[in-house]
């Protein structure tokens, strides 16, 4: 499929949500509080953060409350509006939005970040040419020994595994949503394939029930943390 069509249907999505329901929510992933939980542990640098693919910001403005002062950037003018709507609302002065497409040279300093989150975003660039750049910026931007949360979808999971079968975009482990929307589903080799370049830190597979069109599955996604060496 082609980018634009990829972000439009998106747009469509944040203006009004059929397929991830919680991608609406203003709570913050579990597993971006998990990674923050994590940091604190390891008592690790986390002054400044970035999140690419980040909605409607409930990660961004989550971090933020925490103290980080959090970028975060998507390629959906709907979710970025809403976005910066959200951080106002809640007088979230350390949470920053932009319109930018992650496919595309990001406009932040190389080696800034202490920490990056890609919540699910990289499973929604629909060429692996799109996601290797993508990820390749990630590392540019953060600082050496700046850690990268990766919350990905696994082959494991039940309705991915159903949709794989049922609607096979052209790509391993990827599929289209009945909305046309492009995913792409990650086994170990995509793991190492698209995550190279980072060292390993922390791998956990987390267990949970999600909601698709309004029925549950069970899922069980892979957790990363990843050193930019």
């Amino acid at each position: 499929m082609k980018h634009e069509d990829q972000q439009y249907i998106w747009n469509q999505e944040h203006k009004n949500p059929t397929v991830l329901k919680q991608m609406d929510s203003s709570d913050a992933s579990g597993g971006v509080q998990k990674f923050w939980n994590y940091l604190v542990s390891e008592n690790t640098p986390r002054s400044q953060g970035i999140e690419m693919g980040c909605g409607k910001g409930r990660n961004v403005i989550w971090l933020a409350q925490q103290g980080v002062d959090m970028d975060g950037f998507d390629f959906s003018a709907a979710a970025i509006k809403e976005a910066k709507r959200r951080a106002e609302e809640v007088h979230s002065e350390s949470a920053s939005f932009q319109v930018v497409d992650a496919t595309e040279p990001w406009p932040y300093e190389s080696d800034y970040f202490d920490l990056g989150i890609d919540c699910f975003a990289s499973t929604d660039i629909e060429s692996v040419e799109g996601r290797a750049f993508s990820i390749s910026e990630m590392r540019r931007v953060l600082k050496p020994g700046g850690l990268l949360l990766a919350y990905l979808l696994s082959v494991d999971d039940e309705y991915h595994k159903e949709m794989i079968e049922t609607s096979p975009a052209g790509e391993r482990n990827s599929f289209l949503q009945p909305t046309g929307k492009f995913e792409k589903v990650y086994d170990e080799k995509d793991i190492a394939d698209t995550f190279g370049a980072f060292e390993i830190v922390e791998k956990e597979r987390v267990p949970k029930k999600t909601a698709f069109f309004g029925k549950e599955y069970q899922c069980d996604h892979f957790w990363l943390v990843l050193k930019k060496t």
